[in-house]
């Protein structure tokens, strides 16, 4: 079942408010503070939206899917930079560092400080953060307010679409962390994590792309559009669905394996958002796809990623979990253990603060609006 979803108005001349992070639903939110392991299961940091456009006519042949273009909402572009900054919405606290004090006034003391105002990234419980000039970075822990810790300055005239890591940065050792450009020279900036505490000085390591993009009738080179860490490596999606393996070979990193088939929709629509999301041990793609009007979200289809065989594996279901995706946060829970429904995929559209729920055994889409029973949610997420 179909469905519409309002814009929101804006005036030219209002300041532009932070945006709140993470836009999850409040009672998933209340859930997080009372157990701050669940942002574990914050594995992605939003979506990617892409539309299809009509095959060259140069190349002559018609059994060829269009090719693909990012499109970028305007309900995005807030910012002089094309950055939105933000807030952070979970209201962690922490007890106080000296134990006397704690001790004498029974309380927790509320986290209020965040290295930057953009956020950039997020796996792991953990947050890369931009300071308003655009070149200072840091990796932060939001449960932890004394958790941060400085990266390399970035060159602010080069693009940071979006970084992840490839393994949980917790203990720094035998951690990297990518970011992707969204061209292809350079497309990569890579950093190693030191096993004792990074002062950022190493600087940024920048590969360029030099592989061919299969699905592009033009010839071009490889452009990356989305990505994720898992179990050591990288795994990128190329702007066109095709899927590569990025590792560390002796000094340098290298792409060490390509896909077998393209990571999109089963069938073309007016546009699509792609969402790269870890969940239970997989990793899975998520599409939003509108098939008719780029208002209206009419399907939404699930792909896991045989990690062996480099391969998309159309799912038909998920199980007890649910997922929750939005433009910058993707979340995978068990749903037995939280409350919602399982099975599931929730969604926004494009910052709206309605959720819609997605059921994978039902194929139904409806606005979020049952009394779900998050306050007796089992918490035995340890």
């Amino acid at each position: 079942m179909a469905h519409h979803q309002k814009k929101k108005n804006k005036l030219s001349n209002e300041k532009p408010i932070p945006t709140s992070w993470p836009n999850l639903p409040q009672p998933l939110i209340k859930l997080i503070v009372a157990q701050p392991n669940l942002m574990q299961n914050i594995t992605s940091f939003g979506c990617v939206t892409k539309t299809w456009r009509s095959p060259s006519k140069k190349c002559g042949r018609s059994n060829r899917w269009p090719r693909l273009v990012e499109i970028t909402a305007k309900e995005r572009v807030e910012h002089l930079d094309n950055t939105r900054s933000h807030i952070c919405a979970i209201k962690f606290h922490a007890v106080d560092p000296y134990p006397y004090w704690s001790r004498m006034r029974k309380e927790y003391m509320p986290i209020s400080y965040c290295p930057g105002i953009y956020f950039k990234g997020h796996s792991q419980g953990h947050l890369v953060v931009m300071a308003a000039n655009m070149s200072d970075c840091y990796l932060w822990e939001p449960s932890n307010r004394h958790t941060y810790t400085y990266l390399p300055v970035w060159n602010p005239n080069l693009d940071f679409k979006l970084c992840t890591w490839s393994s949980p940065p917790k203990y720094r050792g035998g951690c990297s962390m990518m970011v992707l450009t969204g061209s292809s020279s350079p497309a990569f900036a890579f950093h190693r994590f030191q096993r004792e505490k990074d002062d950022g000085e190493r600087g940024w390591i920048m590969e360029d792309c030099n592989i061919k993009e299969r699905y592009d009738d033009e010839g071009k080179n490889m452009q990356f559009s989305n990505a994720i860490g898992f179990e050591g490596k990288f795994y990128a999606l190329s702007l066109q669905g095709s899927v590569v393996v990025i590792e560390e070979v002796g000094s340098c990193f290298r792409v060490t394996g390509v896909g077998g088939n393209r990571a999109v929709p089963s069938k073309v629509s007016r546009q699509f958002r792609e969402f790269l999301v870890e969940c239970d041990g997989e990793i899975l793609v998520v599409f939003l796809v509108s098939k008719k009007w780029i208002d209206v979200v009419d399907d939404v289809e699930v792909f896991r990623l045989d990690v062996g065989e480099l391969l998309w594996v159309k799912m038909e279901g998920i199980g007890d979990r649910a997922l929750f995706v939005e433009d910058e946060c993707c979340m995978g829970v068990d749903a037995n253990k939280v409350g919602c429904r399982k099975n599931s995929v929730y969604f926004t559209h494009h910052g709206v603060e309605n959720w819609w729920v997605f059921d994978m055994g039902t194929a139904n889409i409806s606005p979020l609006q049952e009394p779900v029973m998050w306050d007796q949610a089992i918490l035995e997420l340890e």
